[in-house]
């Protein structure tokens, strides 16, 4: 297995967990291996603090650090957010981004509907999660997700300029769009914690990365070698660097692809590749 001067980051649903109903048993066996090596595993997601925590427990994971809300909010391994320039806690700003969202819905006539805008039961029906954890998704501190239907998506390009203007981005996931803080994707989230395990550590970690939608565009484009899981809806990219030894596309979807993906880049040629 990989030495422990590696770093994998990782997008969740469609990713690590399965896109219909969340599970990741397919993941467990490599996961404890990386968990056995001492192998930093960073979850990088749109989902909330409180979703996030929850599943690191679930998964033995406490304490790692993590990527919320597509990179709106990163916290190390010590559990303090993380800084820098363009990055950082954005809480105070979920008011005015929410304003921000609702006039430009009312100046482009934009139908869509937001998850802070609908109750629990709401949000359980559209992404097939139970009660409490659709509260946890609905916890926003940093972003909004949306459900726009789809007659509206050609659109987009009118939607993100006027949110350019109003300091935000819109980034799509595997079936939500996502409207966050400008220059706080994920990208941007992983050379954070890069820099922050160097200042920890001395040493600057060789980083996996796995996504399945367009939102994992910059978390892919940021790591060293990239894992591109097959989806069921539009997949990352373009690239920057788009080489087959660097960007490797599974064959099965979900957990099982997490699987294939990691042990790609695991193997003890490329270990020793450094």
């Amino acid at each position: 297995m990989p030495p422990q001067d590696l770093m994998v980051v990782t997008d969740l649903d469609g990713t690590f967990l399965d896109h219909h109903d969340y599970s990741f048993d397919a993941a467990l066996p490599m996961l404890e291996r990386l968990r056995a090596d001492g192998v930093p595993v960073v979850f990088c997601s749109s989902k909330t603090p409180a979703e996030i925590t929850a599943l690191q427990r679930r998964t033995g994971l406490d304490g790692q650090a993590f990527v919320a809300e597509n990179g709106a909010i990163v916290v190390g391994p010590d559990g303090n957010v993380t800084t820098g320039a363009g990055a950082g806690p954005a809480d105070a700003d979920l008011a005015r981004l929410r304003t921000a969202l609702d006039h430009t819905r009312s100046d482009l006539d934009l139908h869509f509907a937001t998850f802070g805008g609908e109750t629990d039961e709401v949000v359980a029906a559209w992404t097939g999660l139970d009660l409490e954890a659709a509260g946890d998704a609905r916890q926003r501190e940093a972003s909004e997700v949306l459900l726009w239907h789809a007659e509206d998506d050609d659109r987009a390009d009118a939607f993100r300029a006027a949110l350019a203007a109003a300091g935000l981005d819109l980034v799509r996931g595997g079936r939500f769009w996502h409207v966050l803080p400008a220059g706080r994707d994920k990208g941007t989230a992983v050379r954070l914690l890069v820099a922050d395990h160097e200042r920890r550590t001395g040493t600057v970690p060789r980083t996996i990365g796995l996504g399945d939608g367009p939102n994992d565009t910059a978390l892919l484009d940021a790591v060293d070698l990239a894992v591109v899981v097959r989806g069921h809806g539009p997949a990352p990219g373009p690239f920057a660097d788009d080489r087959p030894e660097r960007v490797h596309r599974t064959t099965a979807p979900g957990p099982q692809g997490w699987a294939e993906g990691v042990s790609r880049f695991t193997t003890p040629s490329l270990r020793s590749h450094r």
